[in-house]
């Protein structure tokens, strides 16, 4: 048996070698559906890939921690997974803010440093 992310592997490959969607259904024992699943799931997949490498080229190219970015951008940027992605944006959207920069996301995200932990 075919772990399912080699398995898609290569039902996306044979469907861009121009195998018919039925054909490659029968071969994998799958609905036509699911192919048509696997391969919109995969367009999104690389689509949103593309999104997160512009946003972070242009964060970098900014080279501004204070500058204001729009949550969702940030978020994008970050790769975070669905159930983190949606708490992040439910909660700014519960405290009304729109933007933050990667300083405040930064800081939100990491410990505060211990006082006395490295004092001589």
């Amino acid at each position: 048996m075919i772990p399912i992310p080699g398995r898609n592997r290569q039902i996306l490959q044979m469907r861009k070698d121009g195998i018919p969607q039925g054909e490659v259904a029968r071969r994998f024992k799958l609905s036509p559906s699911r192919i048509y699943l696997i391969e919109r799931r995969d367009a999104a997949d690389r689509s949103m890939g593309e999104r997160r490498a512009k946003l972070r080229e242009g964060i970098r190219a900014v080279d501004d921690l204070h500058r204001m970015w729009p949550v969702n951008d940030l978020a994008d940027a970050i790769g975070l997974i669905v159930v983190t992605r949606k708490r992040l944006l439910d909660y700014f959207e519960q405290t009304g803010k729109g933007q933050i920069s990667v300083r405040e996301l930064m800081n939100m995200c990491l410990d505060p440093p211990v006082e006395g932990l490295w004092a001589s």
